[in-house]
């Protein structure tokens, strides 16, 4: 009897998606960006990310409260980015839960009913550096 056990080993990189030596592209030509469109409908709605591009922009309309679920580190390079736009009424939330957010926690949208939140992957975690809600 044979046995063969492989594993694969994914892990977050703790450098950049671009060059950083003499010679490698650091133009921003190689640089990937993605965009995810979410409608919230009636309850508890959630979404879970898996970034995989130097910026990932993610467009949600909240109709109650939207929870953005424990994002991957596993595609995630040092210097990636998530913008989070999101609009509703009064009153709506947006919630982050999760170890890998390092967030200030619930967005409760005003009179305005807009947020924009900005996170970047500092090799490990997903860093809140933005936030602007009206």
């Amino acid at each position: 009897m044979f046995a063969f056990v492989g594993l694969v080993s994914n892990a977050q990189h703790t450098t950049p998606r671009f060059g950083t030596v003499p010679g490698d592209d650091n133009t921003g030509r190689v640089l990937t960006y993605k965009y995810i469109s979410s409608t919230d409908g009636s309850g508890a709605d959630s979404l879970y990310l898996i970034p995989s591009a130097y910026k990932t922009i993610i467009r949600v309309a909240l109709t109650d409260s939207f929870t953005l679920k424990n994002p991957s580190v596993i595609k995630s390079y040092t210097g990636d980015n998530i913008v989070i736009v999101a609009s509703g009424g009064s009153g709506k939330k947006l919630k982050f839960t999760g170890a890998n957010w390092l967030s200030t926690g619930t967005a409760t949208l005003s009179s305005v009913g807009r947020a924009v939140i900005t996170f970047i992957f500092d090799g490990a975690k997903w860093v809140e550096v933005d936030r602007t809600v009206q």
